[in-house]
């Protein structure tokens, strides 16, 4: 027998054989037959009964490894399909995350646009009336000192005016009497007193 050590046996080798010994073989005289080695012919039959198994289960081998091969193939797509999806999920996610958050952010920031203007007009409209009042205040504090200042000025000037005709007339006297001295008048003339007549 073809000692073989490989499970994937070269069956085109032992049919190579077979030919081999059919084209060699002797012809029967007068005959299409041939003679042929039964010994040997019997040793590639059992060849044969042995390599054709190991083939196909070699065979199958390969048909299983291709199989599994094909197999792992769709289980790495998948797992990379899904790998995928899951990634375009978190992407998506995240964007739409980010999206949210730019919204509300543009949402917040127009919301502080608009309280800060409210702020702004109110603190203006403060400033204004206050500013109004201060200066109606400030105006009626002046006509108010004013006044105070000219009514005491009036009641001071007043005062000094009757004083200072106190202090004319206080003058006119002292001038007087200065000029009463300097100049006396004369004696009054004594006019006597008529005795009445005796009967």
């Amino acid at each position: 027998m073809i000692e073989r050590n490989s499970t994937n046996v070269a069956l085109d080798n032992i049919f190579e054989e077979v030919f081999a010994m059919i084209a060699e073989a002797k012809h029967v005289p007068f005959s299409d037959k041939i003679i042929l080695d039964e010994v040997e012919l019997a040793n590639l039959i059992d060849d044969l009964k042995e390599a054709i198994p190991k083939e196909i289960k070699s065979a199958t081998q390969v048909l299983e490894e291709q199989k599994n091969i094909v197999n792992k193939a769709f289980q790495d797509a998948e797992r990379i399909v899904e790998q995928a999806k899951s990634e375009a999920e978190r992407i998506v996610g995240v964007a739409q995350a980010k999206a949210d958050a730019m919204i509300q952010q543009e949402e917040i920031v127009q919301q502080a646009v608009v309280v800060a203007e409210e702020i702004k007009t109110n603190a203006l409209r403060y400033q204004e009336e206050t500013q109004t009042a201060a200066d109606e205040y400030a105006l009626r504090i002046k006509q108010d000192s004013l006044q105070y200042a000219d009514d005491m000025l009036a009641f001071v000037g007043g005062h000094l005016q009757s004083a200072l005709q106190d202090v004319n007339d206080s003058r006119e006297n002292v001038i007087s009497a200065i000029r009463d001295i300097n100049n006396p008048a004369p004696p009054a003339p004594v006019e006597l007193e008529e005795k009445p007549e005796e009967e």
